[in-house]
């Protein structure tokens, strides 16, 4: 396994079904380029599979997970190379988490990830509470923009000034027999691009 940058333009998939040699082989031929997959759940298998299929792989928690010390055992655990960047879901918040608690939460999180040797990003939900310059000064270093409109806790539409390298497309969609979000890579407005692992 290396870790390689994305290239702009490339069309992913996210969800909770696991993928076998099958379906990541059909993903390939249906011009799917690259997949995310769940910590907690894609195994050594799956993620082998995925591989050999000639799709790129980037792994992100489940919503609200933000032990950095869970997640960097689970990227290690799957023998994934340092430089990748590994994604934090966080929606769904709402006013239960004060605002400095979850901003502490994010960066002990980030913090973690970045120690190991991986590159931290934030998936940014829907109800995740955070301004646009709250985001902007987390200590992920990737953004990724969930199918939700995202909105602070004031209603106001939220965005990290350096803008998001990856989009989450609305709504859910049959791709290859298997309900998934699909996904697209740009570089945010800083030129920067996420780094998935290759075979």
């Amino acid at each position: 396994m290396n870790t390689a940058t994305a290239f702009v333009g490339a069309r992913g998939t996210d969800s909770v079904t696991l993928l076998d040699a099958t379906s990541a082989g059909n993903f390939k031929k249906q011009g799917i380029d690259f997949v995310f997959q769940y910590l907690g759940s894609v195994t050594a298998d799956g993620l082998a599979a995925i591989l050999a299929a000639g799709l790129a792989f980037m792994p992100v928690t489940y919503a609200d997970q933000f032990d950095g010390a869970q997640t960097v055992a689970e990227v290690k655990a799957l023998g994934l190379p340092a430089g990748c960047t590994v994604w934090l879901d966080v929606e769904s918040i709402g006013p239960a988490v004060s605002v400095p608690t979850l901003i502490s939460q994010i960066n002990a999180w980030a913090n973690a990830v970045s120690a190991a040797g991986f590159q931290p990003g934030l998936y940014v939900g829907a109800n995740s509470q955070l301004t646009s310059q709250e985001l902007y000064q987390l200590a992920v270093v990737r953004y990724w923009h969930s199918l939700s409109m995202i909105l602070d806790r004031n209603g106001q539409l939220a965005e990290p000034s350096c803008g998001f390298c990856c989009y989450q497309l609305y709504p859910t969609v049959n791709w290859a027999g298997v309900d998934v979000d699909l996904d697209f890579i740009q570089q945010d407005f800083q030129g920067r691009l996420p780094s998935w692992v290759v075979s």
